[in-house]
């Protein structure tokens, strides 16, 4: 990594300082103490620090540290007086001051080398890089709650099995410099940048967090959480958990968007899969049947590809729920086909742990799928699909309080998710479980306004609203094409010892047809 401040550039691979003319001769101990001060320019650096760091820890006098400082100023044309670059805080301790840049260029001076390789803006399993978050006005207290934040990120972003995170061992060598995007997708390959920014005034917590794609610097998210500061610790979870969320459905988007302008038979496994979630969440036979192509295209490229063979088994559980083909059973036979084969090759992706609760819905066994998407939330616990999904099980299996707490959760995860016209419906079902048809007939039709798209979604609206009584609603959602309500018709009977359909809709529904 070489980091630059005019006119410098400081090899850390090479341990070399330079100009455009040049190396600069340094001894190695003001080598080590010049690094040290650069690589924290957001903070005062200590006596015991710098001599625990370049002398090992070894008995040191001032004067001895005095002397190198002198070393590293000299060689930076920098004097006690200037301190242009080398700044003394009186009884604290010193601080690099001058503006840092990372960068991945070849020095004028060198011979030019090989040319890197950057993978194709169109190409590939999408990379991000999560920076240190920089600070201002944090109390020395709170000095390590950004790489605190930033490093539990990385980790709960590594459970999203489609996306590559680089280890906090390489970004947070980009800790406190100004970054070019350019630089950083060639120096450690990504193409996306999360940074995140924290400052505390007046009795506040705030940070900014923002998401970027290198390859074209435009901004994909962003976001701003304020909290006092006595919920610190809130407001580090909140934003774990959003960030997780939004980049769930952010990143996926972006690379769709990219795939999108590529000829198909063009597209590698990857552009395949995203291009793909782009189509499963707009539930109609046409979009369903493109995305189960495109995550069949994802899997003749791939063969393990866990992600993409979870996606295929929703296309085939979309087309039995939906009633898109009257042959339910092949919808269910590939639905779990997919599914074994998604957790076979990842048994520890959470996709594949969901789409083999998922498919219990079908067999009419959902207290047999709760293990599986329990297993899926807890191997990431911000995956709101997966919250999402276990209360559709829930539901199912007469459980009214664990459903609205699932669907809750995930609604606070993903607030903008394309299932969320579902989620209230699962909501409103558990309401209906209890007997409260009111409150279940108005979350059924906030779901169907969101959604009206999704069969289940609107043929719960005119249940619940005839059932409790409100006739001219029921009339309204009942304009929806007769096929739909065909096909939950036929989902009831496959599931007819559920206590959902057995209980709730068998009545509604039979007028409904009548």
């Amino acid at each position: 990594m070489r980091l630059q401040f005019e006119p410098f550039h400081l090899d850390a691979d090479r341990a070399e300082l330079r100009t455009a003319t040049g190396i600069v001769p340094l001894e190695p101990k003001a080598y080590r103490l010049l690094c040290l001060l650069v690589t924290n320019t957001e903070r005062v650096v200590s006596s015991e620090e710098m001599i625990a760091n370049v002398w090992d820890g070894r008995f040191i006098s001032d004067a001895a540290v005095a002397t190198i400082l002198g070393i590293a100023r000299k060689a930076l044309r920098d004097d006690g007086d200037a301190q242009r670059y080398i700044r003394i805080v009186r009884g604290l301790g010193h601080r690099f001051v001058a503006p840092v840049r990372i960068e991945a260029a070849s020095f004028a001076s060198e011979a030019p080398g090989p040319a890197v390789e950057v993978a194709s803006p169109h190409s590939g399993r999408p990379t991000i890089a999560v920076l240190p978050f920089a600070r201002s006005g944090l109390p020395e207290d709170y000095s390590t709650l950004g790489d605190a934040i930033s490093a539990e990120i990385i980790s709960s972003l590594s459970r999203l099995r489609w996306l590559r995170v680089i280890a906090r061992e390489s970004t947070f060598r980009f800790r406190n410099a100004e970054v070019d995007l350019a630089s950083l997708r060639s120096v450690l390959g990504a193409s996306y940048c999360l940074s995140g920014h924290l400052e505390m005034f007046a009795g506040l917590m705030s940070a900014t967090v923002d998401l970027v794609d290198t390859r074209n610097g435009g901004l994909i998210w962003s976001d701003r959480f304020e909290r006092p500061v006595a919920d610190v610790h809130a407001v580090r979870h909140e934003i774990v958990m959003a960030v997780i969320a939004a980049l769930d459905l952010q990143i996926p988007q972006a690379e769709a968007a990219l795939a999108w302008t590529r000829p198909a038979e063009q597209l590698d496994a990857w552009q395949s899969y995203h291009l793909g979630l782009s189509h499963m969440y707009r539930f109609n036979a046409r979009d369903n049947a493109i995305a189960a192509g495109l995550f069949t295209r994802a899997t003749d490229l791939d063969p393990g590809f866990a992600t993409a063979f979870a996606a295929r088994s929703f296309t085939s559980f979309q087309t039995f729920q939906m009633g898109y083909d009257p042959d339910h059973s092949a919808a269910m036979a590939d639905t779990r086909r997919a599914a074994e084969r998604s957790f076979e090759l990842d048994p520890l992706c959470p996709n594949a742990n969901a789409a083999m609760g998922r498919f219990h819905i079908l067999s009419g066994t959902p207290d047999h799928g709760l293990h599986w998407l329990e297993r899926s939330v807890s191997l990431s616990p911000n995956y709101a699909e997966g919250h999402y999904s276990l209360a559709f099980l829930q539901v199912l299996c007469g459980l009214p309080n664990e459903t609205r707490e699932g669907v809750d959760i995930a609604m606070g995860l993903s607030p903008l998710d394309p299932m969320l016209g579902p989620m209230f419906f699962m909501k409103s079902l558990s309401y209906g479980l209890e007997g409260d048809f009111a409150t279940g007939a108005e979350l059924a039709i906030r779901g169907a306004r969101i959604s009206d798209s999704h069969m289940s979604g609107v043929c719960g609206a005119v249940t619940l609203c005839m059932l409790s009584g409100q006739i001219d609603d029921a009339k309204h959602w009942l304009g929806i094409p007769r096929d739909m309500i065909c096909g939950l018709m036929r989902l009831s009977a496959s599931t007819c010892s559920l206590r959902l359909f057995g209980t709730l809709f068998s009545g509604p529904l039979c007028a409904m047809r009548c």
